[in-house]
């Protein structure tokens, strides 16, 4: 499935007018159906459509892990899915600690994870999310949402068996609350973005437990919430 399409554009630049063709993403409307119920539509991009749902049942307590979902079945051209699932709603409840990890991998990673996406250069369009496990930098994924893009990650690793209570997140994205309670759903123990959060992120990640980072790019980190977890130089 195709994630972007060239257009014929008018480009306007320094008092001089030109055609050319331009790069923009694709999306799809996706209705997304949990034993048998309408859950939500999702807008996405077309890709790694299996690993957006997982992460985002297990993102929203659907779901604690594979165990808990059975068949997952796309129809009418990947715009339905039908989900069948074993588990009662998770509630949200606060994060372990025992998690602790050095400015210098974060910091590595990050500029690795913010330069590795053609496709956002391309368009400008995409948000991305991986994480960092034991130092590298794992299941990068992109979409036109950041709630997408973070749901797509955590499936991968859901699938992949990666311990995600011992992962930190990445994210291009700003992390309102929202965000804060998929991360949490996670039993991610940190979470660091590009981007700033909001009052209500900061707050439900002191209410629960999780490290919050903000603003990172080359050597600079703001660190919001959870230091603790954050070995300094």
């Amino acid at each position: 499935m195709n994630i972007t399409k060239g257009i014929e554009i008018l480009k306007l630049q320094d008092g001089v007018s030109a055609f050319k063709t331009d790069i923009i993403a694709v999306e799809k409307t996706i209705h997304l159906y949990v034993n048998g119920q309408c859950h939500t539509v999702l807008t996405a991009t077309p890709q790694n459509l299996e690993e957006l749902v997982l992460g985002h049942l297990l993102s929203t307590g659907l779901i604690r892990d594979l165990l808990d979902v059975g068949q997952i079945s796309f129809e009418a051209d990947f715009r339905k899915v039908q989900v069948e699932t074993a588990s009662a709603r998770v509630p949200l409840t606060p994060v372990s600690d025992g998690l602790c990890v050095p400015v210098d991998d974060i910091l590595f990673n990050m500029d690795q994870f913010l330069h590795k996406s053609d496709i956002f250069r391309d368009t400008g369009a995409l948000h991305a999310c991986a994480l960092i496990v034991e130092g590298r930098l794992l299941h990068f994924m992109e979409d036109i949402g950041r709630h997408n893009a973070l749901d797509k990650t955590l499936g991968q690793a859901l699938r992949e068996k990666d311990p995600l209570d011992s992962a930190v997140v990445l994210t291009s994205g700003r992390l309102p609350g929202d965000m804060m309670a998929k991360i949490i759903q996670a039993r991610a123990q940190i979470v660091v973005s590009r981007s700033a959060p909001t009052e209500a992120g900061v707050e439900l990640a002191i209410n629960n437990n999780v490290t919050l980072c903000g603003f990172a790019r080359k050597n600079r980190l703001n660190i919001y919430t959870g230091k603790q977890r954050i070995r300094l130089n």
